[in-house]
């Protein structure tokens, strides 16, 4: 047998056929939500080994911060997005005892750089990251020894461990319905040369549905977001009245303004002019008339996120390291009928 100092928590684990954080959560007495008939076969097994359970736990302690850092890559205006996205991973983190670090760097490679920087200094456990598009050479460049997560990355094929929204998927299909219900014409707005990696997939999907369709489109991309009348000229100046055009806006920042402009023309919604636009839940509920939305299942993408990340560092190996997750359409007055839920069969994936 080995000695009792060499025994560990992950020994005492598998003897108990439980997990390390039940163990864990044994050793700190937190009883709440286990079982009689696993305590004793936790505490069966220590005084089987002759476990020094308050010695090992301070060890473990020692080791671990219970802290993990969260970097997020989308602006502040999307506070819905990242609201529900943080929400998810606080509620899996706190089940577990782990605290979290939240920062914000856009889609700037040196914000990333110093903010990774700071969160490892820190001691962080693991990292959960919405990257940029180039967030993989700095990650390889800084070569930290502590498990990531990344978040609805462009490439995805780049990272050991993912989660990620359809959203390529789920902006071809909106699309290709909204072609069937009988729009002819598209207008693609978003922002100057984005970077963010959702984005890039979303631009991505209208291009090859427009040339796979060969669809007359045009695509207005924002310079300055602070120059409403330019972008008021540029709304205006595809708006049809004898060719049914609809407009899909990538992101809520950017329908929040162009949506008062279309807006003033609702007398021609939802037959000569539709508008669908990419999250932020509110246009479906808050306006009138309410906007076509496909919808990220954020909250669920940050459970998933945090239960990889404390897969990862705990080393009980009971989570698949990358899941796909299904967007899903909310239909409002803007556009006409196209469907009730964009959804992909594919869900679970270890390579894309």
């Amino acid at each position: 047998m080995r000695k009792k100092n060499s025994i560990t928590i992950t020994d005492i684990a598998k003897k108990a056929g439980v997990s390390r954080t039940t163990v864990s959560f044994y050793l700190n007495q937190k009883f709440e939500k286990m079982s009689g008939k696993t305590r004793k076969k936790i505490q069966d097994v220590i005084e089987e080994t002759e476990f020094v359970p308050n010695a090992l736990a301070r060890s473990l302690n020692n080791k671990q911060s219970h802290l993990a850092g969260v970097l997020l890559s989308s602006s502040s205006n999307d506070r819905t997005e990242n609201s529900a996205f943080l929400a998810g991973i606080q509620d899996e983190m706190q089940k577990h005892g782990y605290q979290i670090i939240a920062a914000s760097a856009g889609a700037d490679l040196e914000e990333e750089r110093k903010a990774i920087e700071q969160m490892i200094g820190l001691n962080v456990d693991g990292l959960i990251v919405q990257p940029s598009d180039s967030f993989d050479l700095l990650w390889n460049t800084l070569k930290a020894k502590i498990p990531m997560v990344a978040c609805n990355p462009t490439h995805a094929s780049r990272y050991k461990c993912w989660v990620r929204s359809n959203d390529y998927e789920a902006v071809y299909d909106t699309l290709e319905k909204a072609v069937e219900c009988g729009y002819t014409r598209f207008v693609l707005v978003s922002q100057e040369e984005s970077r963010l990696s959702g984005m890039v997939q979303r631009i991505r999907a209208f291009d090859d549905l427009m040339q796979i369709r060969h669809l007359e489109n045009q695509q207005i991309y924002i310079d300055d977001l602070d120059d409403q009348s330019k972008l008021e000229f540029s709304l205006i100046s595809h708006i049809r009245i004898d060719q049914p055009t609809c407009f899909f806006v990538t992101e809520p920042k950017v329908l929040s303004m162009v949506y008062p402009i279309l807006r003033s023309y609702r007398e021609l919604m939802p037959d000569s002019l539709g508008v669908i636009g990419f999250d932020g839940i509110e246009w479906t509920r808050m306006v009138s008339p309410s906007v076509t939305t496909i919808v990220q299942p954020s909250y669920e993408e940050g459970v998933q996120a945090a239960r990889i990340v404390l897969d990862q560092i705990l080393e009980e190996d009971q989570q698949m390291p990358c899941r796909i997750f299904s967007c899903r359409l909310e239909q409002g007055e803007t556009t006409r009928k196209l469907f009730d839920t964009v959804c992909i069969k594919k869900t679970h994936t270890k390579d894309e």
